[in-house]
């Protein structure tokens, strides 16, 4: 096959996958190279020709290890380079910050990739040196598993390379963050349960809390409001469940089903709701005219629910702006000096509270 031929070859292969891609939205993961080859019939070489085509324009990234994932048309152009570095989880959270991130970056004409890491300390810490040594224009990093060794690095290549955490932290004033404002969203959406008369009220949170600095948070914001309303801080009434399997908790039933339940619960995200409406209709029980419950998470996430929760709703699209936003101003500036910022979290009225007597 001559030379005109094999390029008329790869760009109507181009041409083909250009169409399939082009409808989803970016952050999207994409059919796997093996199925691609098998479905169009093509070499392994052809295939990997027409796909590092689509990689230049700026319509697909490929994740090393992690497989294809759609940016948008036209990025390929971008004059610098920002990596979203994010754990390997599929949830909406971590959907909506691809997104968020992906606007806010194309306004200012710059280019998004992504690294992916999996969950494990270990591997956190070696796909965010890969990322720094590769020294990226900028980088947006959202930590998980925080070791000694992942803040040393931070701490050692954010003199150089702009470093902005997004959503969570690893504890270190020094380094860039924007956020939610955790600590006074989980006050506020335990004084919704304290306004409705409950006093004995527990927490839901997993048991990865004393690794995650907005745990931490949202925990001391609910001891807050139970203080501020002088109200003693029960731990025996607290659910706590699995941080990598939240159907594995502590004895939910036999704390519902106790003479002194709690009749109301601030949840630190939505992961456990689900499972609190299976086990209190288990015991009988029913939200909202048995149990009260508020939360603080992304609005996204509590879609699937049955119920519709009184809560407090992170403000994911704003912070991944504001973030994109004070990480130009250190690119351009070379000034990297924290900047730290904290995004207050919504209200949102539902169904999940009612007022309470005590008997």
């Amino acid at each position: 096959m001559g030379y005109m031929d094999k390029q008329a070859k790869y760009r109507k292969l181009h041409d083909q996958l250009l169409r399939r891609f082009e409808p989803f939205l970016p952050g999207t993961r994409l059919d796997s190279v093996r199925s691609l080859q098998k479905e169009y019939r093509v070499s392994l070489a052809t295939l990997n020709t027409a796909l590092k085509m689509l990689v230049e324009e700026g319509v697909i990234e490929s994740v090393r290890n992690k497989g294809l994932y759609r940016t948008a048309p036209g990025c390929g152009n971008a004059s610098r380079t920002v990596v979203l570095v994010l754990p390997g989880q599929d949830e909406p959270l971590f959907r909506k910050i691809i997104f968020a991130c992906y606007e806010a970056l194309e306004k200012l004409n710059m280019r998004m990739q992504l690294a992916i890491y999996g969950l494990s300390a270990e591997q956190e810490t070696e796909v965010v040196r890969g990322v720094l040594e590769d020294e990226p224009d900028g980088v947006l990093y959202m930590p998980t598993l925080v070791s000694g060794a992942l803040k040393r690095l931070l701490l050692e290549w954010s003199r150089t390379v702009p470093v902005m955490q997004i959503n969570r932290e690893v504890g270190e004033p020094s380094l860039s963050f924007v956020g939610n404002e955790c600590f006074e969203s989980s006050r506020e959406a335990t004084a919704m349960l304290i306004r409705h008369g409950h006093r004995r009220i527990g927490a839901i949170y997993g048991n990865d809390f004393r690794t995650c600095q907005d745990q931490q948070e949202r925990i001391a914001g609910f001891k807050a409001a139970l203080d501020e309303a002088g109200l003693p801080y029960e731990p025996q009434y607290d659910i706590i469940y699995d941080g990598f399997d939240c159907r594995i908790s502590t004895d939910v039933v036999a704390l519902l089903l106790s003479p002194r339940r709690p009749t109301a619960f601030f949840a630190t995200n939505s992961a456990f709701l689900s499972n609190l409406i299976q086990k209190a209709a288990f015991c009988k029980l029913s939200i909202p005219d048995d149990l009260s419950v508020t939360s603080f998470d992304l609005g996204e996430t509590f879609a699937s629910l049955p119920l519709q929760f009184d809560r407090l709703e992170q403000a994911m699209v704003p912070l991944c702006a504001r973030a994109v936003e004070l990480l130009d101003e250190m690119m351009r500036t070379r000034d990297f000096k924290p900047r730290r910022e904290r995004i207050p979290g919504r209200p949102v009225p539902g169904d999940s509270c009612r007022d309470w007597r005590e008997e």
